[in-house]
């Protein structure tokens, strides 16, 4: 067997393992919708590139890479845009948190201080 056809395979199989994964994390809800379809999205990007390794193997020796270099930097860059999209969720909710405990404790205060207007 070829190394690029054990490439090829690798990567499938690989990518067909992840969807697995993603797919049963999305089932017990452990993984929302939005995020399962980013991660989907990166297994799909390894099943395809792997079986089109012979279509990219050419593009890649144009930029001097392998066509597996080209896979891993393609997947890497895809992972950089969720990390970024994860970063921005959660400085959005790190926000609404911050506002509702604000908001809480600003309610806090105002009850306090008609209980003690209350007793006097």
């Amino acid at each position: 067997m070829s190394q690029q056809v054990t490439q090829m395979s690798l990567a499938a199989v690989l990518g067909i393992l992840m969807l697995i994964v993603v797919g049963r994390l999305a089932r017990r809800n452990l993984l929302s919708f939005r995020y399962a379809a980013g991660w989907s999205m990166i297994a799909l990007i390894g099943i395809l590139g792997g079986l089109f390794v012979p279509v990219v193997t050419p593009i890649a020796s144009i930029l001097g890479l392998s066509g597996v270099a080209l896979l891993a930097i393609t997947v890497t860059i895809v992972i950089v845009l969720i990390a970024i999209q994860l970063s921005i969720s959660i400085s959005g909710i790190q926000k609404q948190i911050q506002d509702l405990t604000e908001e809480l404790g600003n309610q806090s205060l105002r009850q306090g201080e008609s209980s003690i207007r209350r007793q006097s």
